[in-house]
């Protein structure tokens, strides 16, 4: 009676009153300089290194860290602060890779960042028109049977001043960062998905979903989301499946080869933000940053959405991302450190 009790409260999410696989257990994975906490928010898998790309916030340091083996390299050269705060506005907190460079925007000095990999070290600059959230690098495709080629653009969301803020890329014997275009967003941004095949970026809205052409920077599409505040995307390209997290604890499915018809929604635990989807497995990853677990969502073959398996995370985890060895990676950042699953489910 008091489960049921609780249910009717809200305090259990229906969704999970059924037995669920509670096996997802997990391993920390400390961060240098984190011990009094970290604010970490945006967390990106590199395929072509083979690493998962962590912002530290405050220490003022971006890591690179090997899936199988936990080594961790880091470069330094940004913004920091002495002050251990947990916010996700201090220091660095996105990055992406591309052309050999990494892209990271940088909270205390309202910058955007270039870092040449083979260096190690930061080699253009750019001052931000506002504050930063998501940094998503960009590159096209001519024909489907073309190779992806650059266009030389790194994306930054800005959601304060409602606007996503393109940079052209110039990298050479002098790499250079220039602002080009401000695509405004009257409702603001809320995440970047990019599309190579479709030629779109996706984002939140408010109540909508947005897709962006990638060459013309035109708003070419706009659908409600179905969210009372929409949060993260993730995408499966080749399936044209985007979805979405809602933070009143919801997953949506839209297909993008539909007319963006939405295909599938299901209820989560609340306060999910960064989401991410394993494409090989076909598992989509919910955080609850209240509840404090990781829920793996299994995507049928239509879209269709149901609950495989749930593990407990930490308070405030918001953030995840998958990578090539099905392994799961949740940010907790009050304590400073990653959290490391194992998707076997």
């Amino acid at each position: 009676m008091l489960f049921l009790f609780l249910i009717f409260l809200g305090m259990i999410n229906p969704a999970f009153a059924q037995d669920s696989n509670t096996s997802l257990k997990s391993t920390a994975v400390a961060i240098p300089g984190g011990e009094e906490g970290i604010g970490f928010d945006d967390m990106v898998f590199s395929s072509e290194l083979h690493k998962v790309l962590v912002p530290a916030g405050h220490t003022g340091k971006l890591y690179l860290i090997d899936p199988v083996s936990l080594a961790m390299t880091s470069i330094g050269g940004f913004s920091s602060s002495a002050v251990k705060q947990k916010g996700q506005e201090v220091g660095i907190t996105s990055a992406d890779e591309g052309e050999g460079f990494l892209f990271v925007a940088d909270h205390g000095r309202h910058e955007l960042d270039a870092i040449d990999l083979k260096l190690g070290t930061i080699v253009a600059k750019a001052n931000l028109a506002g504050d930063a959230d998501y940094v998503r690098y960009v590159s096209i495709q001519l024909t489907p049977s073309d190779k992806y080629y650059a266009n030389h653009e790194v994306w930054v969301t800005e959601p304060h001043n409602k606007q996503i803020e393109v940079f052209e890329f110039t990298a050479g014997e002098h790499p250079m960062l220039k602002s080009t275009t401000l695509i405004p967003l009257p409702n603001g941004a809320e995440s970047l998905m990019v599309d190579h095949l479709r030629r779109r970026a996706y984002t939140n809205s408010g109540p909508e979903a947005i897709a962006i052409d990638l060459q013309s920077h035109a708003i070419v599409n706009a659908w409600p989301n179905g969210c009372e505040k929409s949060r993260g995307d993730a995408l499966d390209e080749e399936k044209g499946f985007l979805f979405v997290s809602c933070k009143e604890g919801k997953a949506k499915v839209f297909d993008l080869n539909q007319g963006n018809k939405e295909i599938s929604d299901l209820a989560t635990d609340p306060g999910p933000d960064v989401i991410s989807y394993n494409t090989k497995l076909s598992h989509l990853y919910f955080t609850s940053s209240m509840n404090a677990t990781l829920t793996v969502i299994g995507v049928s073959a239509q879209g269709k959405l149901s609950v495989l398996g749930q593990g407990p995370a930490e308070k405030r985890a918001h953030c995840v991302v998958s990578d090539d060895q099905n392994n799961i990676w949740v940010c907790d950042p009050l304590h400073g450190q990653l959290l490391r699953y194992k998707d076997s489910l």
